[in-house]
């Protein structure tokens, strides 16, 4: 069936161009809200009122089935012009020869050196450019004013030992200190991976003593000081922030995608930069890549398509406040036109000390879920650090060095 819906999606082929003009398929998963969905369309809109003789046939796909529906149109030969991905996956479809190489264009394209070196590195496989960036995001600490005026706390942790010590003054009968997405997967790779890069360590270096440095951690958070919930084992990320929004979790680490919600959960709240480790800052890169597709007969028009939209000027709006993105250049950091809410600028701050995930090739989803499953373990108290580590670095390190 799902094979089925794919080609029937895709039955249009990679586009088309007549004396009519040119007219280019697109996909994406913007569609699971109102104001997503009607800033993708706004974009579109205005590139078509501007560019005369151009169509683009929008397809949004639900993000559930996106990944699986965007692999097997690259298996099946039926990828769109345009697609909008994840950026974890540009090195595993770039590895299937589905998308296109945009080095050519990318490397003399103006704009290029605008963006932050990590947001760049989202783009790469292979040392070469296959995606333009879109939307941004990193997390960040958001957290109830209110109750850190109950306990007497001025200012946000900055540190992990004072995140320890906030988490375990804010926990009461009523709400937890601290909640986070740890359910089995990616989701909990993304918060937990941070924690590792923040001790000095990587995904290739799991087994070290950053990496027992930050199971330690989040181990002391769930189990001794139980500051953060075990219910965390089964909560994602909208979970965490139903759970922040009603009153649950006195500070939540999540990304800029709950402003909105939050901005509605009738108390004063604010947002911080994630706690520091032993080696500094560090935050996840998330966010989506604009690809084409490598068989795509318009990829000149394509091209003109994804450069007038990275443009700031031609989307800061849509993409800032209608997809909830973080700015992802120089030139945008500090602008006005992106601070779309006042929590925008913990978000901000760290994106030049974001890592993207992408950097460690196609077999990031099986990495990742080395890493999550290591994190699960320790938390649930099957495993104590050490164990856990070392079958995590079992799996690992087979699986790296191929194709980065």
């Amino acid at each position: 069936m799902l094979v089925a819906a794919v080609f029937a999606i895709a039955a249009c082929g990679n586009g088309a161009s007549s004396s009519d003009g040119t007219t280019l398929t697109w996909w994406d998963y913007f569609g699971y809200s109102p104001a997503s969905d009607h800033a993708v369309n706004d974009l579109i809109k205005r590139y078509q009122d501007s560019h005369a003789g151009v169509t683009i046939k929008r397809t949004p796909i639900g993000f559930a089935d996106f990944h699986a529906k965007i692999v097997q149109a690259a298996a099946s030969g039926t990828f769109p012009d345009i697609a909008v991905i994840d950026t974890p996956d540009v090195p595993l479809l770039a590895s299937q020869n589905a998308i296109g190489d945009l080095s050519a264009r990318f490397t003399s394209w103006p704009d290029k050196d605008k963006y932050l070196a990590p947001v760049r590195d989202g783009m790469k496989y292979q040392d070469k450019f296959y995606g333009v960036p879109l939307r941004s995001n990193t997390t960040a600490l958001l957290y109830n004013a209110d109750h850190f005026a109950q306990a007497g706390i001025t200012a946000p942790p900055k540190t992990w030992a004072e995140l320890r010590s906030t988490a375990k003054a804010l926990t009461t009968a009523d709400h937890s200190g601290l909640c986070f997405a740890a359910a089995a997967n990616e989701q909990l790779t993304f918060n937990f991976l941070p924690l590792v890069w923040q001790a000095g360590g990587d995904v290739a270096t799991i087994g070290d003593q950053a990496s027992l440095d930050a199971l330690a951690f989040v181990k002391a958070l769930v189990n001794e000081d139980k500051s953060v919930p075990k219910s965390v084992l089964q909560w994602g990320h909208s979970d965490v922030e139903k759970e922040f929004g009603a009153g649950h979790c006195a500070m939540m680490i999540n990304g800029p995608w709950t402003i909105p919600s939050v901005a509605k959960a009738g108390f004063a709240w604010a947002a911080a930069p994630l706690p520091a480790g032993a080696k500094g800052p560090a935050s996840p890169l998330g966010g989506e890549a604009w690809v084409i597709g490598a068989k795509s007969k318009n990829a000149d028009k394509a091209w003109d398509v994804l450069a007038w939209l990275a443009d700031p000027k031609n989307s800061a709006k849509e993409i800032g406040g209608g997809l909830g993105s973080i700015p992802n250049r120089e030139d945008t950091l500090k602008d006005p036109a992106w601070k779309w809410n006042t929590a925008v600028d913990a978000f901000a701050e760290q994106m030049p000390a974001a890592r993207a995930r992408s950097v460690y090739g196609p077999k990031y989803p099986q990495l990742s879920e080395a890493i999550w499953t290591m994190a699960q373990q320790v938390m649930t108290g099957e495993r104590e650090p050490q164990q856990a580590a070392d079958a995590a670095k079992a799996k690992i390190q087979p699986l790296l060095g191929n194709g980065k």
